[in-house]
């Protein structure tokens, strides 16, 4: 009930004051990291998974590991990465978080070699390649996106960002690879699931946190063989 009421506030009296703030660049900080975020792009300090994806990957090894980014929006996570010794491609379907991307990087780490960034719906313009990580934070809403910033949001009426998504999977991992993925008990979890085995994969929940009266999962993404 609390977390309901919690819920409808945040609707009615945050939310669309959010929208409005949102429509100027607005910086974000973490971990010595400085963001600058443009309007449409999802921003880390104002929705739960990004954070709590990030806290997550601050405890894995990355070092010398191969690690891409999968819808990358700001690429906090990307940055995170690359800070902690990783070789990172970075993609997003947004030509606006793609430059965002490009225009952090070079004021975070100038010197980075290590850092490929595409525009790319999905892995349609990025290099075959096999990687030891990779990280999704996906749309998981279903319905049509109808502009670029709700590619952020929506994954079409019928999935079909995670049927393209599960499709193209197997060529850019390996056996070995780690596939962690953020979803949301806002969302449609019995739908990804069937969409999921579908394509053989199974969706292994690794941790769960609620944040406010949101509960966020990451799950592994695991081949089903």
């Amino acid at each position: 009930m609390l977390d309901r009421l919690h819920k409808k506030t945040y609707d009615v009296f945050i939310q669309p004051f959010l929208k409005l703030y949102l429509k100027k660049a607005r910086s974000f900080t973490y971990h010595g990291i400085n963001l600058k975020i443009y309007p449409g792009v999802f921003h880390p300090a104002y929705f739960f998974s990004s954070t709590f994806f990030a806290e997550f990957i601050q405890n894995l090894d990355l070092n010398n590991k191969k690690v891409c980014e999968v819808g990358a929006g700001s690429g906090l996570l990307s940055f995170i990465a690359l800070k902690k010794g990783a070789a990172v491609c970075s993609f997003d379907i947004s030509s606006t978080a793609v430059n965002g991307i490009k225009e952090n990087l070079k004021y975070n780490f100038p010197e980075a070699k290590n850092f490929e960034v595409y525009l790319s719906d999905l892995f349609d313009s990025v290099p075959e390649n096999k990687f030891d990580l990779l990280f999704i934070n996906p749309p998981y809403f279903f319905n049509d996106p109808q502009n670029e910033g709700a590619f952020a949001w929506y994954c079409g009426k019928n999935g079909e960002y995670f049927e393209k998504l599960f499709a193209q999977l197997g060529k850019y991992s390996l056996p070995s690879s780690q596939i962690f993925m953020s979803l949301a008990d806002n969302c449609d979890l019995e739908r990804i699931n069937a969409i999921a085995k579908k394509h053989n994969y199974l969706l292994n929940l690794v941790t769960e946190k609620k944040i406010k009266w949101e509960k966020n999962f990451i799950f592994k993404v695991i081949k089903d063989t």
